[in-house]
């Protein structure tokens, strides 16, 4: 008499120790390659294009009279603006929601959508968080620190995890087959 093998995991939404390492690694390297690529076009059309431009838009559309206006990765105003520094850029959210739907268990139109949804989700979190800061700063200094430093980070990493898990618990799975009876 022999003892039953462990059935595997056959729908693949388990979290098997690959993924886990597949997932840090590719966060790193993003993140490394970014680094380099520092005050190179993609990071100007990030930082300053897609970030700066738009939330001045933003700001100026809830508050035309500050003036504000952009100037590289800076937003100005008279009464203060902001500098977007790469670590503040958001950058790393898209690393984040990248490495997430490059690992998961999903089937790769899930993936695939997923992650473009969840990319522009980042997008537009990463204009609200910096317009929120924007208006903080010209408030409260120590308002801008807490949102900045404690409370922007950890509520877009959960809003993040939030959106991972919504897809992964729609997304179908795949079915198990049917055991091979020898008897």
């Amino acid at each position: 008499m022999s003892t039953p093998s462990p059935t595997p995991d056959v729908t693949g939404h388990g979290l098997p120790w690959w993924r886990l390492i597949a997932f840090v690694a590719l966060f790193v390297a993003l993140q490394a390659a970014w680094s380099a690529a520092q005050d190179g076009w993609l990071w100007r059309l990030w930082v300053e294009t897609l970030n700066v431009d738009v939330t001045v838009a933003a700001i100026s559309a809830l508050a035309p009279e500050l003036g504000a206006y952009a100037d590289g990765a800076r937003i100005r105003a008279p009464g203060g603006g902001l500098n977007v520094l790469q670590g503040c850029d958001g950058a790393e959210l898209l690393w984040l929601i990248s490495a997430a739907f490059a690992v998961a268990p999903l089937p790769w139109r899930w993936r695939l959508g997923g992650w473009l949804t969840g990319l522009l989700l980042v997008w537009l979190l990463n204009i609200g968080r910096i317009t929120a800061l924007f208006f903080a700063w010209r408030h409260d200094a120590q308002w801008f620190d807490w949102l900045h430093n404690y409370i922007g980070p950890l509520a877009l990493v959960v809003l993040l995890a939030l959106y991972v898990q919504w897809i992964m618990q729609r997304a179908p799975r795949p079915h198990a087959e049917a055991p091979v009876g020898y008897g």
